[in-house]
Protein backbone atom coordinates (compact mmCIF):
# COMPACT_ATOMS: atom_id res chain seq x y z
CA UNK A 1 0.00 0.00 0.00
CA UNK A 2 1.45 3.69 -0.80
CA UNK A 3 0.71 6.37 1.44
CA UNK A 4 1.22 10.03 0.99
CA UNK A 5 2.31 11.84 4.52
CA UNK A 6 1.50 15.63 3.54
CA UNK A 7 2.69 17.31 6.55
CA UNK A 8 0.64 21.11 6.74
CA UNK A 9 1.11 22.49 10.00
CA UNK A 10 3.73 25.16 8.89
CA UNK A 11 3.67 28.51 9.67
CA UNK A 12 5.10 30.53 6.34
CA UNK A 13 6.92 33.42 8.09
CA UNK A 14 8.69 33.64 4.83
CA UNK A 15 5.68 33.82 3.13
CA UNK A 16 3.65 36.66 5.24
CA UNK A 17 0.04 37.30 5.91
CA UNK A 18 -1.90 36.33 8.34
CA UNK A 19 -3.14 32.95 6.97
CA UNK A 20 -0.50 30.45 6.44
CA UNK A 21 0.74 29.73 2.60
CA UNK A 22 -0.61 26.44 2.20
CA UNK A 23 -4.16 27.68 2.95
CA UNK A 24 -4.03 30.95 0.55
CA UNK A 25 -5.79 30.28 -2.70
CA UNK A 26 -3.98 29.98 -6.04
CA UNK A 27 -6.65 30.87 -8.94
CA UNK A 28 -9.75 30.14 -6.30
CA UNK A 29 -8.69 26.77 -4.81
CA UNK A 30 -6.39 26.20 -2.07
CA UNK A 31 -2.82 25.83 -2.42
CA UNK A 32 -2.33 22.42 -0.28
CA UNK A 33 -6.20 21.36 -1.76
CA UNK A 34 -3.86 21.30 -5.38
CA UNK A 35 -1.36 19.37 -3.67
CA UNK A 36 -3.97 17.27 -2.78
CA UNK A 37 -5.58 16.62 -6.25
CA UNK A 38 -2.60 15.29 -7.76
CA UNK A 39 -2.22 12.39 -5.52
CA UNK A 40 -5.84 11.80 -5.55
CA UNK A 41 -5.77 11.44 -9.49
CA UNK A 42 -2.58 9.55 -8.89
CA UNK A 43 -3.89 5.03 -9.30
CA UNK A 44 -1.13 4.01 -7.35
CA UNK A 45 -1.56 6.36 -4.08
CA UNK A 46 -4.27 4.91 -1.81
CA UNK A 47 -4.34 6.93 1.50
CA UNK A 48 -3.35 10.76 2.30
CA UNK A 49 -2.86 11.95 5.98
CA UNK A 50 -2.32 15.00 6.54
CA UNK A 51 -0.62 16.65 9.63
CA UNK A 52 -2.47 19.92 10.90
CA UNK A 53 -2.01 22.52 13.10
CA UNK A 54 -4.74 22.37 15.81
CA UNK A 55 -6.38 25.68 14.72
CA UNK A 56 -7.22 24.56 11.11
CA UNK A 57 -8.34 21.21 11.64
CA UNK A 58 -11.80 21.92 11.05
CA UNK A 59 -10.82 24.37 8.25
CA UNK A 60 -8.82 21.70 6.46
CA UNK A 61 -11.89 19.15 7.10
CA UNK A 62 -14.73 21.56 5.45
CA UNK A 63 -12.63 22.32 2.37
CA UNK A 64 -11.28 17.87 1.62
CA UNK A 65 -14.93 17.83 1.58
CA UNK A 66 -15.90 20.50 0.08
CA UNK A 67 -13.43 19.40 -3.13
CA UNK A 68 -14.46 15.72 -2.76
CA UNK A 69 -10.91 14.51 -1.87
CA UNK A 70 -11.94 10.84 -0.90
CA UNK A 71 -8.70 9.35 -0.29
CA UNK A 72 -7.79 11.23 2.65
CA UNK A 73 -7.59 8.42 5.13
CA UNK A 74 -6.68 10.68 8.50
CA UNK A 75 -6.13 14.52 9.37
CA UNK A 76 -3.93 14.23 12.85
CA UNK A 77 -2.70 17.31 14.44
CA UNK A 78 1.16 18.43 13.32
CA UNK A 79 3.89 18.87 15.66
CA UNK A 80 5.99 21.85 16.18
CA UNK A 81 8.59 20.57 13.21
CA UNK A 82 8.29 19.19 10.39
CA UNK A 83 9.76 16.05 11.22
CA UNK A 84 7.48 16.11 14.01
CA UNK A 85 4.21 16.31 11.93
CA UNK A 86 5.78 13.70 9.60
CA UNK A 87 5.98 11.17 12.36
CA UNK A 88 2.25 12.02 13.78
CA UNK A 89 1.46 11.23 10.29
CA UNK A 90 3.13 8.30 9.98
CA UNK A 91 1.90 7.03 13.07
CA UNK A 92 -1.64 8.12 11.63
CA UNK A 93 -1.05 5.99 8.55
CA UNK A 94 -2.66 2.63 7.58
CA UNK A 95 -0.68 -0.45 9.13
CA UNK A 96 -0.52 -2.32 5.50
CA UNK A 97 1.36 0.71 4.63
CA UNK A 98 4.57 -0.86 2.37
CA UNK A 99 5.85 3.06 0.65
CA UNK A 100 5.45 6.31 2.43
CA UNK A 101 5.53 9.40 -0.18
CA UNK A 102 6.32 12.39 2.03
CA UNK A 103 5.36 15.54 0.26
CA UNK A 104 5.50 19.45 0.78
CA UNK A 105 2.16 20.54 1.29
CA UNK A 106 3.65 23.87 -0.88
CA UNK A 107 4.73 21.77 -3.98
CA UNK A 108 1.37 21.32 -5.95
CA UNK A 109 2.82 21.13 -9.65
CA UNK A 110 4.64 17.25 -8.98
CA UNK A 111 4.26 15.78 -11.83
CA UNK A 112 2.00 11.82 -11.99
CA UNK A 113 5.40 10.40 -14.20
CA UNK A 114 8.06 11.70 -11.44
CA UNK A 115 5.18 10.33 -8.59
CA UNK A 116 4.95 7.09 -10.52
CA UNK A 117 9.01 6.56 -11.03
CA UNK A 118 9.82 7.38 -6.96
CA UNK A 119 7.02 4.23 -6.20
CA UNK A 120 8.89 2.02 -8.43
CA UNK A 121 12.24 2.70 -7.26
CA UNK A 122 11.04 2.46 -4.02
CA UNK A 123 9.98 -0.99 -4.81
CA UNK A 124 13.60 -1.80 -4.75
CA UNK A 125 15.44 1.00 -3.16
CA UNK A 126 15.04 1.55 0.23
CA UNK A 127 14.62 5.53 -0.12
CA UNK A 128 14.29 7.42 -3.49
CA UNK A 129 14.24 10.97 -3.49
CA UNK A 130 14.34 13.57 -6.88
CA UNK A 131 16.77 16.30 -6.75
CA UNK A 132 18.41 18.72 -9.24
CA UNK A 133 21.97 20.04 -9.91
CA UNK A 134 22.60 23.04 -8.78
CA UNK A 135 22.66 25.66 -11.98
CA UNK A 136 23.89 28.98 -10.81
CA UNK A 137 26.70 30.11 -9.18
CA UNK A 138 27.36 30.35 -5.43
CA UNK A 139 28.91 32.37 -3.33
CA UNK A 140 29.21 33.03 0.78
CA UNK A 141 28.14 36.27 2.07
CA UNK A 142 28.76 37.64 5.66
CA UNK A 143 27.04 41.41 6.41
CA UNK A 144 26.26 42.05 2.87
CA UNK A 145 29.55 41.03 1.31
CA UNK A 146 31.19 37.97 -0.67
CA UNK A 147 33.65 36.44 0.90
CA UNK A 148 34.37 33.67 -1.24
CA UNK A 149 32.64 31.12 -4.01
CA UNK A 150 31.82 28.04 -3.42
CA UNK A 151 31.93 24.96 -5.96
CA UNK A 152 28.73 23.83 -6.77
CA UNK A 153 30.03 20.69 -8.32
CA UNK A 154 27.81 17.53 -6.81
CA UNK A 155 25.09 19.92 -4.95
CA UNK A 156 21.71 19.33 -5.49
CA UNK A 157 18.77 21.39 -4.68
CA UNK A 158 16.15 17.97 -3.07
CA UNK A 159 12.40 18.00 -3.93
CA UNK A 160 9.87 16.10 -2.48
CA UNK A 161 7.99 13.64 -2.41
CA UNK A 162 10.78 11.29 -0.90
CA UNK A 163 9.82 7.53 -1.52
CA UNK A 164 10.59 5.99 1.52
CA UNK A 165 10.10 1.98 2.87
CA UNK A 166 7.72 2.37 5.63
CA UNK A 167 9.66 -0.15 8.04
CA UNK A 168 12.84 2.43 7.67
CA UNK A 169 11.06 5.51 8.50
CA UNK A 170 9.28 4.01 11.03
CA UNK A 171 12.17 3.14 12.78
CA UNK A 172 14.93 6.45 11.19
CA UNK A 173 11.70 8.51 12.94
CA UNK A 174 11.52 7.19 16.41
CA UNK A 175 14.99 6.41 16.68
CA UNK A 176 15.38 11.04 16.24
CA UNK A 177 12.63 11.12 18.55
CA UNK A 178 14.00 9.11 20.97
CA UNK A 179 17.89 11.04 20.73
CA UNK A 180 16.35 14.44 20.48
CA UNK A 181 17.67 14.93 16.73
CA UNK A 182 16.21 17.04 14.64
CA UNK A 183 16.44 16.86 10.67
CA UNK A 184 15.39 19.13 7.61
CA UNK A 185 13.90 16.32 5.65
CA UNK A 186 13.68 12.46 5.46
CA UNK A 187 16.53 12.26 3.23
CA UNK A 188 18.94 13.69 5.53
CA UNK A 189 16.86 11.48 8.40
CA UNK A 190 18.12 8.50 6.36
CA UNK A 191 21.53 9.05 6.03
CA UNK A 192 22.34 10.26 9.50
CA UNK A 193 21.38 6.45 10.53
CA UNK A 194 23.15 4.83 7.49
CA UNK A 195 20.77 4.08 5.20
CA UNK A 196 21.46 4.66 1.41
CA UNK A 197 19.45 7.02 -0.47
CA UNK A 198 18.93 7.11 -4.05
CA UNK A 199 18.91 10.23 -6.26
CA UNK A 200 16.65 10.34 -9.05
CA UNK A 201 15.97 13.95 -11.77
CA UNK A 202 13.45 15.58 -10.07
CA UNK A 203 11.93 18.26 -12.07
CA UNK A 204 12.12 22.04 -12.31
CA UNK A 205 7.89 22.56 -12.54
CA UNK A 206 8.11 21.03 -9.04
CA UNK A 207 8.61 24.21 -6.84
CA UNK A 208 8.12 24.80 -3.54
CA UNK A 209 5.57 28.01 -2.91
CA UNK A 210 7.75 30.06 -0.43
CA UNK A 211 7.68 33.55 -1.06
CA UNK A 212 4.73 36.01 -2.46
CA UNK A 213 6.80 36.43 -5.44
CA UNK A 214 6.13 32.15 -6.67
CA UNK A 215 2.19 32.74 -6.17
CA UNK A 216 2.79 34.79 -8.99
CA UNK A 217 4.93 32.09 -11.20
CA UNK A 218 2.42 29.49 -10.28
CA UNK A 219 -0.62 31.29 -11.43
CA UNK A 220 1.08 31.77 -14.54
CA UNK A 221 2.27 28.07 -14.78
CA UNK A 222 -1.38 27.21 -14.31
CA UNK A 223 -2.36 29.58 -16.95
CA UNK A 224 0.06 27.88 -19.29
Amino acid sequence: MITVVIPCAGRGERFGGSLPKQYQELKGIPLFIRTLKVFENHSECEAIVLSVEKEFLHYVEEKIKAFEIKKVYAITEGGKTRQESVYHGVLASPEKTEIFLVHDAVRPFVETALISQLIKEAKTSKAVVPALPVRDALIKVEMGILQNPVSREGLYLVQTPQAIQARILKECLEKAKKENLYFPDESSLLHHFGYEVKIIPGSIFNIKITYPEDFILAERLISK
